[in-house]
């Protein structure tokens, strides 16, 4: 039997290669099989690792901001002229969960390591980020200058300073980059489809901050170079999506589309009997684009065989079978505690 595994990470806990490794040892310990792993991202945590082992990069560290502006080791990846940059490396989504005074700062940091790296061309992985404040974080960091309404500069930009933000100076910005985002959601930046009403909740937000938020970013789309209200994606990654394209342009693709065709993807699909897919959590928004779903939607085009391990799963239904890490024998704090022996002890299941 030839198997293929193409997981996401296990936010918090595994990485997408982890995974990989679980399963696989998993199901080897029950049986014999002709295994091939594929550590991958729909745009989230990891996509920028994988773009780079496929074409053979490096990695760069610096030191950047984290969203509460604690000091961490950052990173970038790059292969050529090109650098490939997680938001969720100074950005993501931690288990402190306070969107109002979580901030983009750090990406934007670590965009201008890779200008001064001399990297033009710089591809951005959106997804995982715990900050929802319309990427004016990321902008002051690249040399943008927001004022309140007493003319005075807001250094660095918060979730709760998008409605007082009254003015915006743009002559001394960080020029000259082409930006490729990779982003595998249709969300706009503001409105009831947008980052504030769909993504804030889970990155902390209550009704009343829900409804700041999207209020600060109508205000701050008013301020940006280029209204962006119709841009599908915009509000991808808290809006960072939305204020680079205001600013800068480029291309908007499907981080999903970019790892398809650098790994072949559609190919290794045809050729396995069985594909195995997975993430943190299937929910949802899952349905919205997220890996699992595009990898199920490929496996029912090509007539194969799908396999959901996810560690929690909520009221969703892909593939053919799905395996969720918590269940009646394994609590949550045991999964996100022992999480390499729960999804290697679950994945010897898959077969059966």
């Amino acid at each position: 039997m030839k198997i293929l595994i193409v997981p996401d990470s296990f936010k918090g806990t595994l990485s997408s290669a982890e995974v990989c490794e679980c399963i696989k040892n998993g199901i080897l310990q029950r049986a014999d099989a002709e295994i091939v792993t594929l550590p991958f991202s729909d745009g989230g945590e990891g996509f920028a690792e994988c773009l780079s082992n496929i074409c053979n990069g490096e990695v760069l560290y610096t030191a950047c901001t984290d969203i509460y502006g604690r000091r961490i080791k950052g990173h970038i990846f790059t292969y050529g002229k090109t650098a490939v940059i997680d938001c969720a490396t100074a950005s993501g989504l931690q288990k402190k969960k306070d969107v109002m005074n979580a901030t983009s700062y750090g990406t934007g940091e670590l965009i201008n390591f890779a200008v001064l790296k001399g990297f033009r061309n710089i591809i951005l992985g959106l997804g995982g980020t715990g900050c929802c404040d319309g990427g004016a974080g990321l902008l002051s960091a690249l040399g943008v200058k927001f004022r309140d309404i007493y003319g005075e500069i807001i250094d660095v930009p918060c979730g709760k300073d998008l409605e007082n933000i009254y003015g915006a100076n743009f002559a001394n910005h960080v020029k000259d980059i082409s930006f490729t985002y990779a982003c595998d959601v249709n969300n706009t930046y503001f409105g009831k489809n947008g980052a504030a009403y769909v993504f804030a909740p889970q990155k902390g937000a209550d009704k009343n901050d829900v409804e700041r938020l999207d209020n600060g970013l109508k205000m701050l789309n008013a301020f940006l170079p280029n209204d962006i209200s119709k841009v599908k994606g915009a509000g991808a990654a808290g809006g960072i999506c939305g204020a680079l394209y205001s600013v800068y342009g480029g291309e908007i693709k499907s981080g999903f589309e970019i790892l398809t065709n650098a790994y072949k993807l559609k190919e290794k699909i045809k050729t396995a009997d069985l594909v195995i897919t997975g993430e943190g959590k299937t929910d949802k928004q899952t349905l919205m684009g997220k890996l699992p779903y595009k990898i199920s939607q490929l496996c029912s085009k090509y007539n194969k065989k799908c396999v959901v391990i996810s560690g929690m799963i909520e009221d969703v239904k892909l593939g053919d079978k799905m395996i969720c890490l918590v269940d009646k024998e394994t609590t949550l704090e045991e999964a996100l505690e022992n999480p390499v022996k729960v999804l290697t002890d679950k994945a010897k299941f898959i077969l059966q």
